[in-house]
């Protein structure tokens, strides 16, 4: 038991004249000691002293690190406000000082322990992937909302993995689906090598897994890239498998800010991942007849950033791509000129049927046709388009609080000189998505 407040020692000689099961009492008086504490794990139950400054927010606070003990509070006031602000904050009980022994405090520990297992053993049974062990789709999302709300407030990046396995059908069908779920178990185990114990790793359908790569930056996807593509030669290595894992893998990296659901940010790492599959199989089939048994290794084969720049400037059309080449992006440019067109674009309306979606706009508020906010409006109440990144190219400052509500994910200030352009549109990367094919 860890007693958060200033004086452990009416709570340590209340324990003492209880019967019964035997508390090992911790105590600090400083939140920053508790929380260091409770980051170490091993605390069954806490107490928490609401004479402490700012006690209830140490259980919503950003750094601490996996799930948090049962708490129960401790108070000198018996207000109904005050306690049930503290059970909304997820305290088990709201205990009066004066009003109970040493007994009923042993038992009201006891109890929220015991409440604590049930509920994280029912939680588990429903957030769990049967086959894997994994997380399942609900639970992934469940718990990757938690840690985008905090990555919010804490203003971190978001870094998150999109895999699927190449060729399961082919498994099912040739081996059965007995050596099926046995590759889903082998490639569970893949990423749980790969990645840290509190990644948040899930299987969140068929041969779809998604990982949630906590505290990470831009710079972590190379090295993660190396650590999957190093375990699946060493799995293919001393593993006696009758058939060959091979991943297809997405990286989505931005900032917490510009995603509204954990939902959106799946939707775009699988929109990646199936626009770079596409891409793959064009270049590997080179005219091959659909069906064909050729199998291509293509490894780290990170694909370009699709860019739709929407501007009528011929000028700055110009300058964006002189800033694109010198910035070295490695992207692919498309430039429409007016809002109908950028719309057609997107939507892949006639003449742009054959085109992939972008991941990322550019767009100018100033356009013919239909104006950018226009295009904007439209793009965010499209459950297809909704989620692309937009950066908008705007004239005024002011423009930025009238654009809040239909959240774009960057501006950028015209008139630019070319090394404020070329540092904004480099910036865009962090938008999008990394993808490469990693063959064991």
């Amino acid at each position: 038991m860890l007693y958060v407040g200033e004086d452990a020692r009416p709570v340590q000689e209340l324990l003492d004249a209880s019967s019964g099961e035997r508390f090992e009492l911790e105590a600090t008086d400083r939140r920053s000691a508790a929380l260091e504490r409770l980051n170490r794990g091993d605390i069954d139950v806490v107490l928490l002293d609401l004479s402490l400054p700012r006690g209830l927010e140490t259980f919503a606070d950003p750094s601490t690190s996996g799930p948090a003990p049962p708490f129960l509070v401790l108070s000198r006031s018996d207000d109904e406000r005050l306690a049930l602000e503290a059970v909304r904050a997820g305290a088990q009980d709201y205990l009066v000082k004066g009003r109970f022994d040493g007994p009923f405090l042993a038992r009201a520990l006891r109890y929220a322990v015991e409440r604590h297992r049930l509920r994280s053993a029912l939680r588990d049974l429903l957030l769990a992937d049967d086959l894997t062990g994994l997380h399942n789709r609900r639970g992934f999302v469940t718990l990757a909302t938690q840690d985008m709300r905090l990555a919010r407030r804490a203003k971190h990046p978001l870094l998150m993995a999109f895999a699927d396995v190449d060729d399961l059908k082919r498994i099912n069908d040739t081996l059965g689906h007995a050596e099926g779920d046995q590759a889903l178990r082998d490639v569970a185990g893949i990423l749980r090598r790969t990645f840290r114990e509190s990644d948040l790793i899930a299987r969140i359908g068929g041969d779809e897994f998604a990982v949630l790569v906590r505290t990470a930056e831009a710079n972590s996807v190379e090295a993660l890239r190396q650590r999957l593509n190093d375990q699946l030669h060493e799995f293919g290595r001393r593993a006696k498998r009758r058939y060959r894992i091979s991943i297809s893998l997405g990286f989505a990296h931005t900032a917490a800010a510009g995603v509204t659901s954990v939902e959106v940010l799946l939707r775009r790492a699988d929109r990646a991942l199936y626009q770079e599959k596409r891409r793959r199989d064009v270049a590997a089939g080179q005219g091959e007849a659909p069906g064909s048994r050729r199998v291509v290794n293509i490894s780290y084969a990170v694909r370009p950033i699709d860019i739709l720049l929407v501007e009528d400037e011929p000028a700055d059309v110009a300058l964006a791509e002189l800033a694109l080449r010198r910035a070295k992006l490695q992207n692919r440019l498309w430039v429409v000129t007016d809002g109908e067109e950028a719309l057609a674009f997107l939507r892949r309306e006639p003449p742009f049927a054959a085109v992939s979606p972008p991941d990322v706009v550019l767009l100018d508020l100033k356009l013919p046709r239909k104006d950018g906010r226009q295009v904007l409006r439209e793009m965010r109440q499209d459950r297809e388009l909704g989620d692309i990144p937009v950066v908008i190219l705007t004239a005024t400052n002011s423009e930025h609080t009238e654009l809040a509500p239909l959240h774009p994910d960057a501006f950028l200030t015209k008139p630019v000189d070319f090394d404020r352009l070329a540092h904004a549109v480099g910036s865009v990367a962090s938008l999008g998505f990394t993808i490469v094919k990693l063959p064991a």
